[in-house]
């Protein structure tokens, strides 16, 4: 596997560089021309993306990769709108080596990664008001009754243990609907689900 890490700070890339040589080819973008060549060389299975190197508009024409943000100062409204632009995974510039590390193999692996902390903020911000019913037609609209309730919660950001305890059934329950959701909707983390949940409700409530 091979990793674009970009960057225009040469002690950023030598941390990122410092953590994952050991596991991953790693090419270095030190300046934003520098990106598309690497890009199609064809040789790139993952963006590491600097935000403070780049603007909104260069991000939109990466992410034909898996894409990793990182920010020097994380914001939940931008995250939120990267994740909308196809980006799978928004952190921490100077996150620790094995929180890196994680979030590297979460995105190979095909899903989205965030902070737990700010993941959290983020759900819980795009939660909106609760509307009752999913409307058909929709990937939310394919889910059971059950299902629908599962995922309102999710969009709360509440955790699989609380919502076994508000719908009175087992955790176990709760992790294979969730499962089943995920292949429903063609998400494949809470945090895509929880957006996915308040982009429904905005538009039950505009209709």
């Amino acid at each position: 596997m091979s990793l674009l890490i970009c960057s225009t700070n040469e002690l950023v890339r030598q941390r990122w560089r410092s953590t994952l040589s050991s596991r991953y080819d790693v090419i270095e973008a030190a300046l934003p021309v520098n990106i598309e060549p690497a890009i199609n060389s064809g040789k790139v299975d993952l963006i590491l993306l600097h935000r403070a190197m780049v603007s909104l508009a260069v991000i939109e024409d990466v992410i034909r990769l898996p894409t990793i943000v990182m920010a020097d100062v994380p914001d939940d409204r931008e995250a939120v709108s990267l994740f909308r632009r196809g980006v799978l995974g928004y952190a921490n510039t100077y996150m620790t080596p094995n929180r890196l590390l994680s979030a590297v193999q979460t995105v190979l692996a095909g899903q989205a990664w965030v902070g737990h902390s700010l993941m959290q903020k983020i759900i819980r911000g795009a939660a909106g008001p609760l509307l009752e019913a999913a409307h058909p037609g929709t990937p939310i609209g394919s889910l059971s009754e059950r299902e629908w309730q599962i995922a309102l919660l999710v969009g709360k950001g509440q955790s699989n243990l609380e919502i076994a305890a508000e719908l009175d059934i087992s955790e176990r329950t709760v992790k294979a609907h969730i499962g089943s959701i995920f292949k429903k909707t063609k998400t494949g983390s809470r945090l895509q689900l929880a957006l996915l949940v308040r982009d429904h409700l905005s538009g039950s409530s505009g209709t």
